[in-house]
């Protein structure tokens, strides 16, 4: 698959490179992601020495060092120490890429060190480059940015790589001559890792769900559980119970809790490292109310892929019916939605100020409430968007706007409310003033890819 995107990620290396003196960069980022993809686009034609650090022997790991350093000056090195040494004042090569750095930790807790000693030895008497990835964002949090870690501060420049954007991810599927509905459904299962992709590209037309993850030789089979494991270690399977409960539609703290037995106290740590430093769950409460107050907060699995693992595949020998698959898809459509609206909105010159849900109680008629949700909620510098997402093959029409425009007297919005729809099977009404109106093809259109 050829490479997309990343344009500022690669202008970012570039700057570096450019500098007159030394230069360290991190890139974090999860498993999946791109990472090493990213810096070996960046170094094609580039004098560079690198290194994928594999948890094993440390003279083993130095004897990796010695072949990605090897020049007319025959060398070998006994330490980690001792090829730092060399790269900062022989070596030929400006930069050194140290792919997987967190995995020195596992070789000798104490290498990190002796890069911090060689940065601080040569940098000012040097011109080169250092650049370390790692997928344990945590691990790497607590090499490079914690006050007191080794190479606290050092970097200067610090990238963390995310997913692709919708808008991305559709135009490697539309190269891979895919539909709108195909484009919409892999999105909503594998969001915007290229990882998946590639194996998409390589099945070469097959069903993705059966040929990922149900074949004999699936790669996909044990995702959900070989990415925790990867990422957390000997601890992968408390992390593990927290997603399964969430995907099980247990959305609390108090529910998750009471399901692990553990106390709210100690499941907080481990929920926080899902959310910030992995980006695999997400806390989120209903449009307009305060994070930290409010007491309506639930738990979502916030990565697609992981979601769909444990939704529709651990456990399971067999793929999901057409029934099941559209269900998972379905509540997914309504993140690919919102997506899409933010970035259609930006475009038009609209500055969105926040976007996310909202559910509670509305008062349906007279005297008498419900309990109702509406799919996407997005604020502008003037208007409130309120939305509905439908991802069946019937048309949408005056019911469903009826209903929410029903919904938005709960919010008691004090700007001007535009209405949007968003249907995979079409609408039977038109566009008007304050309706838009989506479905696959439009979304297509609006992607630019017809």
């Amino acid at each position: 698959m050829r490479f997309y995107d990343r344009e500022a990620e690669l202008k970012a290396l570039e700057k570096a490179r450019s500098s007159k003196g030394s230069e360290m960069v991190i890139i974090s980022g999860r498993r999946r992601v791109g990472k090493s993809r990213l810096v070996d686009e960046f170094l094609k034609g580039k004098g560079y020495a690198k290194v994928l650090v594999v948890p094993k022997e440390e003279k083993q790991v130095v004897g990796d060092f010695a072949n990605a350093l090897a020049d007319e000056l025959v060398r070998s090195f006994s330490t980690v120490k001792e090829v730092l040494e060399y790269f900062f004042t022989k070596s030929d090569k400006r930069i050194l890429f140290v792919d997987e750095f967190p995995n020195f930790i596992e070789v000798n807790p104490s290498i990190p060190y002796e890069f911090q000693g060689a940065w601080e030895k040569h940098k000012s008497s040097s011109s080169k480059v250092l650049i370390f990835s790692g997928s344990y964002v945590s691990m790497m949090d607590r090499i490079f940015t914690r006050q007191k870690a080794p190479l606290f501060n050092r970097a200067g420049y610090s990238i963390v790589l995310q997913p692709f954007k919708l808008k991305v991810a559709w135009e490697i599927q539309h190269d891979l001559r895919l539909g709108a509905e195909e484009k919409a459904r892999n999105y909503c299962i594998f969001g915007g890792i290229p990882y998946y992709y590639e194996l998409i590209e390589k099945l070469g037309g097959s069903d993705p769900v059966n040929g990922l993850f149900f074949d004999v030789a699936a790669p996909l089979k044990e995702e959900g559980q070989n990415i925790l494991r990867q990422e957390f270690g000997s601890a992968y399977k408390k992390y593990f119970s927290i997603i399964e409960a969430i995907g099980a539609g247990l959305v609390s703290a108090g529910e998750i809790a009471a399901k692990l037995g553990v106390s709210q106290t100690t499941l907080s740590k481990y929920i926080v490292a899902l959310q910030r430093d992995f980006q695999l769950v997400e806390r989120v409460v209903p449009f307009g109310q305060n994070p930290a107050r409010s007491k309506k907060g639930l738990y979502c699995i916030k990565d697609n892929t992981t979601a769909f693992w444990f939704a529709r595949v651990y456990g399971k020998t067999q793929p999901p019916g057409l029934k099941e698959l559209n269900e998972f898809i379905g509540r997914r459509f309504e993140g690919l939605c919102m997506e899409f609206l933010v970035s259609y909105l930006e475009n038009k010159g609209e500055a969105v100020v926040k976007a996310g849900r909202w559910w509670g109680r509305v008062e349906a008629r007279q005297r008498e409430f419900e309990e109702r949700e509406i799919d996407i909620v997005v604020e502008t510098g003037n208007t409130l968007y309120l939305g509905e997402c439908k991802w069946t093959g019937g048309k949408v029409g005056e019911r469903e706007l009826n209903r929410l425009q029903g919904s938005a007297k709960a919010l008691k919005a004090k700007k001007p409310v535009k209405f949007v729809l968003f249907s995979k099977g079409g609408f039977s009404i038109g566009e008007r003033a304050d309706v838009l109106l989506f479905d696959l093809k439009r979304i297509e259109h609006e992607l630019s890819f017809v």
